[in-house]
């Protein structure tokens, strides 16, 4: 039995690297935002928390009910790793590893925004150390992300999230000034380190991923969807 919840319904596949970094140059020569560099956090950002993605019975609830120990870590009283580590000894049946490894897929909500941006601003994945759950070739396991401008760890640059100086080193790794950054995270204790360094910021709530990549598309200054249309044929 598997102990992964399953996945939305697929999303088209996108087109190959080249061609979106292409389209990308060539929209930034006719449009620009006020950000000039999107940030994604990559662990309930673009891909799903566990919480979210995983079916074992009893898993904790973490952002999407009643979970005391998680709280420590949206409040940045707790590194989120310690976390899995205490939960880890709580259940020794569980492989945190593996269920990241075996259940963690790009949000089709995510691929969707990174469409629409077609070149208006740099994306990059922003992450403390997915390395630790994932391995360095991590990026190979998520193909879209070969499709971002950038990947940067935290935990490689020397310094983590939530501490401002992350931010500013992330900001200086990229020639970006802070101010024309746009971080997405789901730990509000996160934002608040990127605000502290002068980047805006806005909270990715995972009981409400289409809602929130609504909110940061606004935020970048996308113009807002047009519901589809029914081709209706008539004589």
């Amino acid at each position: 039995m598997t102990s992964c919840a399953p996945r939305p319904p697929g999303s088209p596949e996108p087109a190959p690297p080249d061609a979106v970094r292409a389209a990308r140059r060539r929209a930034l020569r006719r449009t620009r935002t006020a950000s000039g560099t999107l940030l994604l956090d990559m662990g309930g950002v673009v891909i799903p928390t566990l919480f979210e993605s995983t079916a074992v019975p009893g898993f904790p609830a973490g952002p999407t009910g009643v979970d005391e120990d998680y709280r420590a870590v949206e409040a940045g009283a707790s590194p989120e790793r310690d976390y899995w580590a205490r939960l880890a000894r709580r259940r020794p049946d569980l492989d945190i590893g593996a269920l990241w490894r075996d259940c963690s897929y790009v949000r089709n909500e995510v691929l969707g925004l990174i469409a629409r941006l077609a070149g208006r601003v740099r994306v990059v994945a922003f992450t403390n150390d997915m390395a630790h759950w994932f391995g360095d070739d991590w990026p190979a396991r998520f193909p879209a992300v070969a499709r971002f401008d950038g990947v940067l760890e935290a935990a490689k640059l020397g310094v983590l999230k939530p501490d401002p100086r992350a931010f500013r080193v992330a900001a200086d790794a990229l020639g970006e000034d802070p101010r024309r950054c746009l971080f997405v995270d789901d730990l509000a204790a996160n934002l608040d380190g990127a605000r502290a360094a002068g980047m805006s910021a806005e909270l990715f709530e995972v009981t409400d991923p289409a809602g929130s990549v609504a909110r940061v598309a606004r935020a970048l200054g996308l113009p807002a969807e047009e519901p589809r249309r029914r081709r209706v044929w008539s004589p």
